[in-house]
């Protein structure tokens, strides 16, 4: 498949595993996306810039947080355009799943297939792990993410939550089974 970007070079985003030098850059990355991809969904208080502190996140990359998260980044000309962060599903009422935790991807790069070489790169890490399905929580008032993920072969299970944390929109889940 050609994955074009929309200024019409065909570049393939490189995909590695984030490292704690990435820290600033995916902060930095995060923070635009979250502005341009939440405005209007995700109140104006909700200050990304607090989630996603350049500190917290190199504890990450480092493996000194607490969760079983990995990081992949995706770059072009060595500069990151992306990351996904995934790992086990955090889901009780999901057995042995793994989880699209959160997939950020600089606005000028949006439909140029760095999200999907992500996306891509993490089920197969997912599916190596040997979890046979994967679940994503995206926000329901934003058509661009669910047929993002619909395009992968992700599908609404009829869950939904609201986290106050992050202002309390509605999030629907999708999920869908590992190719084998």
């Amino acid at each position: 498949m050609n994955r074009e970007s929309r200024s019409g070079d065909s570049a393939r985003p490189r995909v590695r595993r984030g490292e704690h030098t990435d820290a600033q850059a995916i902060s930095d990355l995060a923070t635009r996306s979250w502005r341009e991809g939440f405005r209007g969904i995700v109140p104006e208080e909700i200050s990304p810039e607090r989630a996603w502190r350049p500190g917290r996140i190199e504890a990450r990359l480092e493996g000194r947080a607490d969760d079983n998260a990995r990081t992949l980044v995706a770059e072009l000309d060595g500069v990151v355009y992306g990351f996904i962060l995934y790992g086990p599903c955090r889901d009780e009422d999901v057995a042995d799943a793994g989880e699209v935790w959160a997939l950020y991807v600089d606005p000028d790069h949006w439909r140029g297939g760095v999200g999907r070489a992500l996306v891509d790169a993490s089920l197969a890490e997912l599916g190596n792990q040997g979890f046979g399905e994967v679940s994503v929580w995206t926000l329901a008032e934003s058509p661009r993410n669910l047929r993002f993920y619909e395009a992968l072969g992700f599908e609404l299970d009829g869950a939904t939550q609201r986290r106050e944390s992050f202002g309390a929109p509605l999030e629907v889940r999708l999920r869908c089974v590992l190719q084998s």
